[in-house]
């Protein structure tokens, strides 16, 4: 149950994480948008002076901004599955629980029963207790 929560938590984090980045990195593109293209960069693409490899700081953003993405999907996604498993193994254990205690309870009324049998006038007390509880119970 202890590593359900644990994944519950990492992906709790990380969405929240995760979705904060996004979320900035909107807005400073929004705030701040690339500078438009020059006229004469069509043409100097097409005599092939442009460098290919150039990398801008624009497109950075971009990839930062869409890996911010999908890390808060996923993590999202991994919330919503591991968040019904925790759920359900702590009912199970809460129902687990009731039960033991309910079978502990009747154990504790079988031998008090015993005991008030075994004490009362004309009461057998060579019966094992398996044997009063189907004399108790109504069966022979």
């Amino acid at each position: 149950m202890v590593v359900r929560k644990r994944y519950q938590h990492f992906f709790a984090w990380t969405f929240v994480l995760a979705t904060i980045l996004a979320l900035g990195l909107f807005w400073v593109e929004l705030a701040f948008p690339p500078p438009p293209v020059p006229a004469a960069a069509p043409a100097a693409a097409a005599a092939g002076t442009v460098n290919p490899n150039a990398f801008d700081l624009h497109d950075l953003r971009l990839l930062v901004m869409v890996a911010a993405l999908v890390a808060a999907l996923a993590s999202f996604a991994g919330l919503v599955i591991a968040t019904p498993l925790a759920w359900l193994e702590v009912r199970r254990a809460r129902t687990r629980a009731a039960i033991e205690s309910a079978l502990k309870r009747q154990d504790r009324i079988d031998r008090l029963a015993a005991a008030r049998i075994a004490n009362w006038p004309g009461g057998k007390a060579s019966h094992a207790v398996g044997d009063l509880h189907g004399h108790l119970s109504g069966g022979r």
